[in-house]
């Protein structure tokens, strides 16, 4: 049978270990769990003992994942995490950690797989980390050319490899200074590494010269040679050509520069909230990014027959790129609008002599392309000599394309609200006059006939409050948070009056809270939810106390309440209980609300251990001082 294993378990919670330790046993993986609440203690029992793995909840503690990691990194780590931590757990990937667990779901066999998964990556990792250390050794061996010196630094010995570094023979090397193959401004560093490699080992990166001219980056390591007698002989010199290194370092760091550019103006876009928002923006960050004065953003209509300006930063009046409306057959654009083909100026004094005296002297104009179809351009300006070089008309390109993505995601989006608020103002409208009816019709009617239509109005009234929450959960997504005080009382009277029929028992008071208009939705949910479940004889009670700078805020009913099982997930998406229709979504929208206002909200029994007696739904917010001269 194989040894356990042995996991350090770092968390605040003492039932974490058992937990883990039960899992892994249920899916007949053994093993032994070290737990501690406090990660100095954690890390003073990595310096005791060993471990195979480490399971730890950084909580609180900035920093508590590297630390971990670097005491012990040979052992892997995996942060035990909330759902609610899940964003802090991601970002302990970057930071040592090298796998997650959601306390919420694991699993035995989420557990042992998680367990195996890091356990050979880990051991994986150390071991390609020892051949790669194997190979930088063997590579430097065999690629490094050699030099020595004689005290005054001419050579008086040249390897093979070192002859093929410089492109000379070997004969030509030796006896010629060493400094005269080193590039004439990096000769006062070359003299301090030799003047050190004296009497101990120094490096440095200098740049050679070959027989051809060509420069070359080369990492020099320079040792004393003593040949076991006083004194010294000379200085050995180990040289590696860096030069297809720096190269590669250089286009990755180019890359990155790219790659950064376009994930800004990408977060630019999808953080607008409308097109005009969304072009200035990225036209705004293009500009600041890549260091051009001005700019302007054209977009094709619908009917293809000409561009308008749609945003425009810093160009000189009368400018020949600044015009309103621009015609698509027309030079540039012919090009860049018709066959989404780039166009860029590098002497614009040459090429347009009109606009002498806009002081421009580069310019560019990039297609916005939206899958196959040009939808628009981005023009740029520079008041400086500026040359486009192939990385920076490849960055411009992606910018192009991801621009039009953006816009058509907009368009899309735009498109989808037109029909969505046009189909929403016809079902009200027609709602209401059905509702009309139908409450007309009740009155005429006795007997059966009258309960119909009665029905038939209380089916028409869901339907308006499906619409009605559709639209709130709408402004939820869309609009940004913006609190202020609101007078509860306001709120609470304004509500009630939807509710004629209803006994609602609510005593005035002037309580003002920090949140906006929406939090009427609150209150017309948890009042509606009271009635639909409570039928017409139930009664309703709203209070509210502030505790310690919060309002508490109970709705109370006499319905048939909600059983113990059911509290703690009445509030989820799409929930329903009972037999009673609906589409789930009104108390998660109480839950949304309440916590987009920075509360909580949970459900109680109206009477406490009698959940047939009626449920209360009771939620914080944090209170605000009076208004004076407000009312809402």
């Amino acid at each position: 049978m194989p040894d356990p294993l042995r996991l350090l378990v770092i968390t605040g919670s003492p039932g974490d270990a058992p937990l883990v330790g039960e899992a892994l046993r249920k899916a007949g993986l053994p093993a032994e769990t070290v737990p501690h609440r406090l990660v100095a203690e954690g890390i003073d029992a990595l310096r005791r003992e060993s471990f195979d793995l480490i399971l730890i909840d950084p909580g609180r503690e900035p920093g508590a994942v590297t630390r971990v990691s670097e005491e012990a990194s040979d052992t892997p780590v995996v942060i035990l995490a909330s759902r609610e931590d899940l964003d802090a757990a991601v970002g302990a990937l970057w930071h040592g950690a090298d796998d997650y667990l959601v306390r919420e779901t694991i699993s035995p066999e989420l557990l042992v797989c998680t367990v195996r998964h890091v356990l050979a990556l880990k051991r994986a990792e150390v071991a390609l980390g020892r051949v790669e250390h194997l190979w930088r050794e063997i590579g430097r061996s065999l690629h490094e050319g050699v030099l020595v010196l004689d005290p005054g630094g001419t050579t008086i010995f040249a390897s093979a490899r070192m002859a093929e570094i410089l492109g000379y023979a070997v004969s030509r090397i030796q006896g010629a200074s060493f400094l005269s193959f080193v590039d004439p401004g990096d000769v006062p560093r070359a003299k301090t590494l030799i003047e050190q490699g004296e009497w101990r080992r120094a490096e440095a990166e200098l740049r050679l010269r070959r027989s051809d001219g060509a420069a070359i980056d080369a990492l020099l390591a320079a040792s004393p040679v003593t040949g076991g007698s006083p004194g010294y002989l000379g200085v050995a010199v180990g040289v590696m050509d860096v030069t297809g290194q720096k190269i590669a370092e250089e286009k990755a760091r180019r890359r990155n520069a790219q790659f950064y550019v376009i994930n800004q103006v990408v977060r630019t876009a999808t953080s607008s909230a409308g097109m005009d928002e969304l072009l200035a923006g990225v036209l705004e960050k293009t500009l600041e990014l890549l260091d051009f004065e001005g700019g302007s953003v054209y977009l094709i209509d619908p009917g293809r027959s000409r561009a308008e300006l749609v945003a425009e930063i810093g160009l000189p009046k009368g400018f020949s790129f600044r015009r309103r409306i621009v015609d698509l057959n027309a030079p540039p654009y012919d090009a860049v609008l018709g066959q989404g083909m780039a166009h860029f100026v590098e002497d614009y004094l040459h090429a347009y002599p009109q606009d002498a005296g806009a002081g421009i002297q580069a310019f560019a104009s990039i297609p916005i392309i939206a899958g196959e179809r040009v939808v628009g351009a981005v023009n740029l300006v520079s008041r400086n000599v500026h040359v486009f070089s192939p990385d920076e008309r490849d960055l411009l390109a992606s910018i192009g394309r991801e621009v039009g993505s953006a816009v058509e995601r907009m368009r899309l989006h735009e498109q989808a609200n037109f029909y969505l608020d046009l189909m929403t103002h016809d079902i009200n409208n027609a709602n209401t006059v059905a509702i009309g009816y139908a409450t007309l019709l009740a009155e005429t009617l006795s007997g059966p006939e009258k309960d119909l239509a009665g029905k038939l109005a209380a089916a028409v009234r869901q339907s308006a409050e499906i619409i009605g929450n559709v639209s709130t959960i709408r402004r939820i997504a869309e609009e940004a948070l913006v609190p202020g005080p609101v007078n509860l009382d306001h709120i609470a009277r304004s509500v009630i009056c939807f509710f004629p029929d209803v006994d609602i028992r609510y005593l005035p008071e002037d309580r003002w809270v920090s949140a906006d208009d929406l939090l009427s939705a609150v209150f017309v949910n948890l009042i509606g939810n009271a009635v639909k479940f409570g039928g017409p004889g139930v009664t309703v009670w709203i209070r509210a106390r502030e505790e310690g700078g919060t309002a508490l805020v109970s709705v109370e009913d006499t319905g048939p309440g909600i059983p113990d099982a059911e509290k703690t997930r009445v509030f989820e998406k799409f929930r329903k209980s009972g037999r009673k229709s609906g589409k789930g979504l009104g108390l998660h929208i109480v839950r949304t609300l309440v916590e987009r206002y920075g509360g909580r909200v949970w459900v109680e029994d109206r009477v406490p251990g009698h959940p047939e007696r009626g449920a209360a739904v009771r939620f914080t917010l944090p209170a605000c001082p009076p208004v004076t001269g407000r009312s809402g």
